[in-house]
């Protein structure tokens, strides 16, 4: 009788491939079919920005007026946030090659996070800084930098009112956390770097007029307390 197959074994990359496409396409539309629209996202968005005043927390407003004086800036961070969620895919099949056991666990940390984010913009859905706050200049659109106009058009299909937490900060800190996962145990002095990803991604959110820092900080949470909760299986 043959052994059944050890968990540090790749899954066949044909289904990992299908499941990881057809999810993120559910996820969507399921993501615009839970748009409760307005007003209920500004509102959620005044709260926030209130909150963020009385922490002294609120540097959105004054990173987006300083970002969008430099045509360098403009586009150096309208490009990131446009391309930075390419290391998804990427991270994923690095991971599917390298080590397989913790493919495994960092997939389902991603499918995880992914769907808790569906229940939180159901529940308190939030309009961006640059639909919602006084001031702040949505470049990206106003330079169409690969699409940007076009993807700050409300349509059918599309939720532009989910900007908590920031799914952006939050898939970036997942490429972060699964790929120190792997590279601390060869070499921690280069694993290090990898958070310097969702850092500029923070960064970039903000100046952007997309993200609120509360949006980042709970991006970053969401992440973290998927990872401690789920259970964590090496390679039998």
């Amino acid at each position: 009788m043959s052994e059944p197959p050890r968990r540090s074994q790749r899954p066949r990359w044909y289904l990992e491939l299908a499941g990881l496409v057809g999810g993120y396409v559910a996820f969507g539309a399921a993501r615009a079919a839970v748009d409760r629209g307005d007003p209920t996202a500004t509102d959620n968005a005044l709260l926030i920005q209130r909150a963020e005043r009385s922490m002294r927390i609120a540097v959105g407003g004054w990173m987006n007026e300083l970002a969008a004086r430099h045509d360098v800036v403009v586009y150096a961070t309208g490009y990131f946030y446009r391309l930075c969620l390419l290391a998804v895919p990427a991270v994923l099949a690095w991971l599917y090659v390298a080590s397989p056991a913790d493919y495994r666990r960092w997939r389902t940390v991603l499918v995880v996070v992914t769907l808790v984010d569906l229940l939180l913009v159901w529940l308190f859905p939030v309009s961006p800084p640059r639909f919602a706050q006084p001031g702040i200049v949505d470049y990206i659109a106003g330079a169409d930098i690969l699409g940007g106009a076009a993807a700050s058009v409300p349509r059918p299909g599309v939720n532009l009112l989910a900007a908590m937490p920031s799914m952006h900060v939050a898939w970036t800190t997942w490429c972060a956390a699964a790929a120190w996962s792997v590279l601390r145990r060869p070499c921690r002095q280069v694993a290090v770097l990898v958070w310097i990803f969702p850092a500029l991604t923070a960064l970039v959110v903000l100046a952007t007029g997309n993200h609120y820092v509360l949006d980042v900080v709970a991006g970053v949470v969401l992440v973290a307390v998927t990872a401690v909760i789920l259970p964590h299986h090496r390679g039998e």
